[in-house]
């Protein structure tokens, strides 16, 4: 695999971390909410195939703090314009999923192909009572500066999800996570701005790039609902399941999720 190239891409009020390798049909990973790119390190063999782009979205990780209002699909917009690129296969998980499936609706013409792990289509409504008792705790352990408290949460409905304890899920996918989050926790915690979500669900039907949808079996049911309806509105959308894996699809088994991300990458 060729040299990982790191460079600080400014978008509007801010600047992206961004990391570029490999060559060929330009590919663009989004990763989930709290963490970075580093969460899509075993998808890095796509570089064989591809030029990989993953990036820190803004207010995340190695990024910098948002303090004013923002859509992360423009961001997404600027960071292709910075690297020149016209149009690009996108592989979105969870918030990534979210801007990968706006930027498709906003800028059509600009979207190959893309995978969606888990994916939120923005408005998300939710509704699974573990997923809800998870955030009531986040919001206890804000009101307590509670960093530890706010990221176990994270790691119970992200990583862990409602049908595992943590002692059974891989502790170094734990591990590797709570870093990652801990890390966008102390760094960012005094954001201002907020992430504005543009209404895709609306208009899932004008969605017309090639999209895989993989959910995890043990995901929340909230993210079942979504992929499913998703797929069933999408008019060129498949569904796939991945067999024991919750939310972190792509890190709990790798070696299925890129063997699908690449036959559909390449069609």
């Amino acid at each position: 695999m060729s040299v990982v190239e790191s460079v600080k891409v400014p978008v509007s009020d801010g600047e992206l971390y961004a990391e570029i390798v490999g060559s060929g049909p330009p590919l663009v990973m989004l990763h989930a909410g709290l963490l970075g790119a580093g969460m899509w390190d075993e998808q890095l063999e796509l570089a064989s195939d591809h030029a990989v782009i993953r990036y820190d979205a803004r207010s995340q990780g190695r990024s910098s703090t948002g303090m004013v209002d923002y859509r992360p699909e423009e961001d997404l917009r600027e960071l292709l314009d910075f690297f020149g690129v016209e149009s690009a296969s996108l592989l979105g998980n969870s918030m990534g999923g979210a801007t990968a499936s706006a930027f498709a609706l906003r800028y059509p013409e600009r979207v190959r192909r893309m995978v969606l792990s888990g994916p939120g289509i923005p408005p998300v409504e939710f509704r699974d009572p573990f997923l809800l008792a998870r955030h009531r705790e986040q919001a206890e352990a804000i009101e307590a500066k509670d960093a530890d408290r706010y990221v176990d949460a994270f790691l119970r409905f992200a990583v862990d999800g409602p049908h595992r304890r943590p002692d059974e899920v891989d502790p170094g996918i734990r591990a590797r996570c709570r870093e990652m989050a801990m890390a966008t926790v102390r760094k960012h915690h005094a954001a201002a701005g907020k992430m504005l979500e543009r209404d895709v669900k609306a208009a899932l039907e004008q969605i017309t790039a090639p999209t895989l949808l993989v959910v995890g079996e043990l995901e929340l049911s909230d993210l079942h609902r979504i992929a499913g309806e998703a797929a069933q509105r999408m008019p060129e959308a498949e569904l796939v399941e991945m067999a024991g894996c919750g939310h972190m699809t792509n890190m709990e088994n790798p070696e299925l999720f890129n063997e699908l991300t690449s036959r559909h990458l390449l069609g």
